[in-house]
């Protein structure tokens, strides 16, 4: 079973969107998913509620303790609220084999993203490889200054891998409002964002 979390202290770094486009090309490629929601805002459940019957099936829930199948075309994604610390942070991150951490390019949240991430690295089971951790940067324009700050300053964190850089476009509210994934529209509109999504789902071993 995989198990995956979408996790950053900050708050508005876009992890209910990565998230929900994670869980949709799971779902999509035939794995059997869930979504586990312990954000208090519960948008993934709003998102799997407007989610059309006639897409692959994607199983909700907003208990971290619920007892999930495991198997081998088990896929489980977990939607983190922000501003988990300390003990509670990991507990959180016990629960799974790879950590996706998505940073906008803000000076606040670079900030924020740099401390949390130490507070990452210095964990057992992310010391002792068992836990992989990866780097995404969301929301992002091409070739404005401080995307550029934050690519570089992402390519620099040690022992964390930068695994993709995604746009900020329309395509992500579009998927928000009608609960389908970037992989599940329409491919001439989707094309860059499908090329920016590959590299995560390489590393995360989905193919």
């Amino acid at each position: 079973m995989k198990s995956i979390m979408i996790i950053n202290s900050k708050g508005g770094a876009g992890k209910t969107t990565v998230a929900v486009n994670l869980a949709s090309y799971c779902a999509l490629k035939g794995f059997d998913t869930t979504l586990v929601d312990l954000d208090p805002q519960r948008s993934s459940m709003q998102w799997l509620k407007a989610r059309p019957l006639s897409k692959p099936l994607i199983r909700g829930t907003t208990n971290a303790n619920k007892p999930i199948k495991k198997g081998k075309n088990n896929v489980v994604i977990y939607d983190v609220p922000a501003a988990i610390y300390g003990a509670r942070l990991v507990n959180y991150v016990k629960k799974v084999n790879s950590v996706v951490v998505p940073v906008l390019p803000s000076p606040i949240d670079m900030k924020a993203a740099k401390d949390f991430i130490q507070s990452l690295r210095s964990m057992g089971p992310v010391i002792r490889n068992k836990i992989k951790v990866g780097l995404v940067a969301n929301r992002c324009r091409a070739n404005t200054n401080i995307f550029l700050e934050l690519d570089d300053y992402l390519l620099k964190e040690k022992g964390m891998k930068y695994i993709t850089a995604l746009r900020d476009n329309t395509n992500y509210i579009k998927s928000a409002r009608n609960g389908l994934g970037i992989f599940e529209m329409g491919e001439s509109a989707t094309a860059q964002d499908r090329e920016e999504w590959k590299p995560l789902v390489r590393w995360l071993e989905l193919k």
